[in-house]
């Protein structure tokens, strides 16, 4: 594993992990959601057995993921309140640039021509942004639980909002509070067209997988079924499973996996293998 960190165009660090397999692999780039961060519970798991099946991949933290140079706190919570999804569209197309033009440690020993999504959650806006993009050097996509809008909020929460100046989230795991900025709600009102995930799902012309938890208690798994059916029929598939949630089970710290993390795995290798080929 080689670790990278470079100025996004906000002058903010980019932090992320570059993983190599044996062979001159295809790469799967991993896009974690809100509250999410690089080293979160089933990252780095996930990038292990992308590894084992004989494909690179790619762990970063969004600039504004909160997450600093410890990489496992919250150490920027300013950075993660001030966070917008057009923001980590800029961040995700610059990681996919700088490994398309191997500008990443690590990039030289994998075929950066054969370039793969995996994303959780939130994560699947900026996903499938830039893979419906013309500007995208990405061969196919994965979602797990995505969320199929960018503006997700009742009129009702939008108003309170907007007159409170933030709206207040709280980490379970750490307790800690959060009161986002309203940069987020303009970003989703002002850019809706260009961010509507549903809207990128039908331009995609590209291979998209799409894994569902039934008893996800945070991302409805309608909204991933809603993705699903907007893709080309050609180009799409969905696994749902039962008995799991939002993270298949999965917590922070990693205490191991799950059946169901293991099937959304195996879900997501079965899909990049079969869209991008291992490593020969």
């Amino acid at each position: 594993m080689e670790s990278f960190c470079f100025a996004n165009e906000e002058g903010l660090p980019i932090r992320g992990d570059v993983h190599a397999p044996a062979g001159r692999g295809p790469v799967v780039v991993c896009v974690h959601g809100f509250k999410g961060f690089k080293d979160w519970g089933f990252w780095p798991e996930t990038a292990q057995r992308l590894v084992r099946s004989g494909m690179g991949a790619v762990r970063f933290n969004f600039a504004h993921s909160g997450v600093g140079e410890d990489l496992e706190r919250f150490g920027e919570p300013r950075l993660f309140e001030s966070g917008t999804y057009s923001r980590e569209v800029s961040d995700l197309r610059e990681v996919l640039l700088r490994l398309a033009g191997k500008d990443l440690p690590g990039a030289g020993d994998l075929d950066t021509a054969r370039i793969g999504l995996l994303a959780h959650s939130r994560g699947a806006i900026s996903a499938l942004a830039l893979a419906a993009s013309e500007e995208r050097p990405v061969r196919s996509v994965a979602l797990w639980n995505p969320v199929a809008s960018a503006l997700w909020w009742s009129e009702e929460e939008r108003r309170r909002w907007r007159e409170r100046g933030f709206w207040e989230v709280v980490n379970t795991r750490t307790h800690e509070v959060f009161r986002i900025t309203r940069a987020l709600l303009d970003d989703a009102e002002n850019n809706g067209e260009r961010l509507d995930p549903v809207a990128n799902a039908r331009r995609l012309e590209v291979p998209i997988s799409v894994v569902v938890a039934r008893g996800d208690e945070s991302v409805s798994p309608e909204s991933g079924r809603l993705l699903a059916r907007a893709a080309p029929t050609s180009l799409a598939s969905i696994t749902e499973i039962e008995d799991s949630g939002h993270t298949f089970g999965a917590v922070h710290p990693f205490a191991g996996s799950t059946p169901a993390l293991d099937r959304a795995i195996g879900a997501a290798v079965e899909h990049f293998t079969r869209t991008l080929g291992a490593a020969p």
